[in-house]
């Protein structure tokens, strides 16, 4: 059974922007990655699984159930999606603050499951300070420390690297593969670089103004244009004619490929081409 089933979802804040249509399915043991540009949506949708706003239309599942504003399903989702946080309050209390909103007293496991998880995030020494004096890398981290003491089944991170250092990056990267493969979850995570996406996710997402358009593998190779002198000559399970004179090739088994054709005919010029997955990401 699908751990999370989105269907026909649309959030409409009118003049084109939102969330249209959209629909996905998300697996136990998925860590899928959202990409697309400042409003394409991405925020939208984690928002609606996270049940800070509501959708016009369509329906999100959890465990073949529909999820409405009070389910308790809601309570094992991990979130970080423009984290909220008690500025007077130091980060010990403000996790502290999710254990009582949640209904947990006992004392003991809240002081070891914070220190636990402020070693993790890399703030231990600074958890009795005030938020207020935070810089924005910390409140990332305590961010995430907020989604990680919830995480029982779903975790949900808009643009967790923002504001990190490499060493930041590599942490959350590594506790969320650690958590996915310990407590078999899922983990979805937005973000703009597609090299930061691809070194975390087996599964890619892309959002644009509001529709999804790609949903699959993160290896999509990009194509290989070659000039030739007659194209008629390459056979078709070799490249794709493009022309009588241009053909696209896939970079698979790449080196294989141009010495057939080379064999068959001249080649003028190679190019590469942008990968299809990267032109999403161009602001327009």
């Amino acid at each position: 059974m699908q751990l999370l089933d989105i269907q026909s979802v649309t959030k409409d804040y009118g003049s084109g922007k939102g969330l249209f249509n959209f629909s996905m399915n998300l697996q136990k043991g998925d860590i899928v990655g959202l990409i697309g540009v400042n409003g394409a949506g991405k925020t939208t949708l984690l928002n609606i699984l996270s049940g800070k706003i509501h959708p016009n239309s369509g329906t999100v599942f959890y465990e073949g159930e529909a999820v409405h504003i009070d389910s308790a399903c809601r309570k094992k989702f991990g979130v970080s999606v423009n984290p909220d946080f008690y500025p007077y309050l130091s980060a010990y209390e403000n996790l502290e603050a999710v254990f009582y909103l949640n209904g947990v007293t006992n004392r003991k496991k809240m002081e070891d499951d914070i220190k636990s998880v402020l070693n993790i995030v890399g703030l231990e020494g600074s958890e009795h300070k005030k938020v207020k004096s935070y810089s924005f890398g910390m409140k990332q981290r305590l961010g995430f420390a907020q989604a990680i003491l919830n995480s029982e089944t779903v975790m949900l991170l808009d643009e967790p690297f923002v504001g990190l250092d490499i060493h930041g990056r590599a942490m959350v990267k590594d506790f969320i593969r650690e958590m996915v493969k310990k407590r078999n979850m899922a983990v979805i995570f937005s973000d703009h670089n597609l090299d930061e996406v691809k070194s975390l996710c087996n599964r890619l997402v892309v959002i644009q103004d509001g529709t999804k358009r790609y949903d699959g593998d993160i290896h999509i190779k990009s194509p290989v244009l070659l000039q030739v002198d007659c194209a008629a000559a390459v056979d078709s399970s070799y490249a794709e004619i493009v022309d009588d004179h241009r053909i696209l090739v896939t970079e698979d088994k790449l080196n294989e490929k141009l010495l057939y054709i080379g064999s068959v005919t001249r080649i003028r010029n190679i190019e590469k081409i942008m990968n299809p997955l990267e032109t999403f990401l161009e602001e327009r």
